[in-house]
């Protein structure tokens, strides 16, 4: 799920680059984790997006840039 303003418009537009996507990292019970099934910067299966996880603040703030300007930050430092 995605939350916006009341009243946004949902359109499908917005491309994430693949090395934005290659770095996303969610929060869940478990602990922090990228996603799955990523393939030279393409999702090739959605299985990872199943279930209810959190954006780190880091990518969720990522996300955010991508949206609202279209802009993508360089790679965070210390990540493999």
């Amino acid at each position: 799920m995605v939350t916006g303003p009341p009243g946004s418009a949902l359109t499908f537009g917005t491309t994430v680059p693949p090395e934005l996507l290659e770095r996303l990292t969610y929060t869940s019970r478990r602990g922090e984790r990228t996603l799955k099934h990523v393939d030279g910067g393409r999702l090739v299966r959605s299985i990872s997006l199943q279930g209810i996880y959190r954006l780190t603040s880091a990518s969720a703030g990522e996300l955010h840039r991508l949206v609202l300007d279209g802009s993508v930050s360089a790679p965070r430092q210390g990540r493999s």
